[in-house]
């Protein structure tokens, strides 16, 4: 992994060291390759004389210069001149301060092998051949070094964007669930009211136990609402308590029957979407003795079904239709799946997904394993 924008292999001492290793030794076969005359075979040989430790150790001076001065340079401009503002200019400013680097770090090296030969009181010869060469080969060397790091620091810069693109759009889609979910709220507290209002009107007795009854259903409702997905168990749960609500009203007038859930419970909905589907059903049909109201949940492969006899309102109400837009809108944000309305002749049907619990949290946290 990387420390802020410094890449792997800055930070990396073994991958490091075996960076350096590895330029020796392309550095030693590269001189042999090219003009295999010169002494440098008796490294290969194994022949451990003063002069090729002398040899090996220049070669691995030479090596660690040329990977350093690569990393150096790579580093350096990668915090002035990234290669996403500045690529031409970043590309020509490197180049050359590679190959500056380079011709710098060999001469210097070159000069203290001089000096080093001369105070052993051996004569210096100067092969500029062989400097040539040697200088072709750390110059191509260096650029290769610096090839790799800049792969890398795109890299990881583009896993980071990766990163940071689910992390926004986690936050753009909490943001959005969040301005659907205060929608529900006054939405259920004015429809509630009405009823209430009617209720105080016709039985004072009645409208008190509604009130109090409406108190524990918003208080379970308020818990709820700061989730995406709750348990179906929990969802069920709370569908009773607003049965038993409404049924203050509507007694045997609404019937409302739960099939075959139970090996359902712990897969996921989103909270109050059976609440909306029934109070929906509620408001737009008749539910009186002669013609009651019959609502049915009951799952159907990896939906649950929610449906009611059609027996609408001679005047009809106005509505918002938030409830049916507000599922529509939180499941396009949780799932691929979406609800599936239904309407027939005789019955009005609407089937919404069961979800994995967390969905929405294990989405991206997927997302993340998948780009580290």
């Amino acid at each position: 992994m990387t420390s802020g924008n410094v890449p792997i292999l800055l930070n990396h001492r073994l991958y490091k060291f075996i960076l350096i290793v590895v330029v020796t030794f392309v550095l030693i076969f590269s001189m042999m390759i090219i003009n295999p005359l010169n002494e440098f075979d008796n490294i290969l040989k194994l022949e451990l004389t003063w002069d090729t430790i002398m040899d090996i150790i220049w070669f691995m001076a030479m090596g660690w210069s040329i990977t350093e001065c690569s990393l150096f340079i790579s580093y350096h401009l990668d915090r002035l001149l990234p290669w996403e503002l500045f690529s031409g200019k970043r590309f020509f400013i490197q180049l050359f301060a590679q190959c500056i680097c380079v011709m710098g770090m060999m001469t210097l090296l070159m000069a203290l092998t001089n000096i080093l030969i001369a105070l052993d009181n051996k004569p210096v010869e100067d092969d500029w051949v062989a400097f040539r060469q040697m200088l072709l080969i750390s110059v191509i060397l260096s650029l290769i070094i610096s090839a790799i790091h800049t792969g890398n620091h795109l890299i990881e810069n583009w896993k980071n964007s990766i990163i940071e693109a689910a992390d926004l759009k986690q936050a753009t889609l909490q943001s959005q669930l969040q301005t659907l979910k205060l929608q529900l709220d006054p939405h259920f507290m004015f429809n509630n009211f009405s009823t209430l209002s009617s209720l105080i009107s016709e039985n004072q007795k009645d409208a008190q136990r509604f009130l109090e009854r409406l108190s524990e259903v918003h208080r379970y409702m308020l818990a709820n609402l700061d989730k995406n997905i709750i348990p179906l168990k929990d969802e069920l749960s709370f569908i009773e308590s607003y049965i038993y609500l409404i049924k203050i009203r509507f007694s045997e007038n609404l019937q409302i029957q739960v099939n075959d859930v139970k090996q359902y419970f712990y897969t996921g909905i989103p909270p109050t979407t059976l609440q909306l589907l029934v109070e929906n059903a509620v408001k737009h049909n008749i539910a009186s003795r002669h013609t009651p109201l019959y609502i049915r949940i009951y799952p159907e492969d990896d939906y649950l079904v929610v449906a009611n006899n059609i027996q609408p309102i001679p005047h009809p109400i106005f509505s918002s239709k938030i409830g049916l837009k507000n599922i529509n809108n939180r499941y396009k944000l949780l799932s691929q799946k979406l609800p599936v309305v239904i309407e027939t002749e005789f019955d009005f049907v609407v089937k919404v997904p069961l979800l994995p619990l967390n969905s929405l949290e294990d989405e991206s946290i997927n997302y993340r394993r998948r780009t580290t």
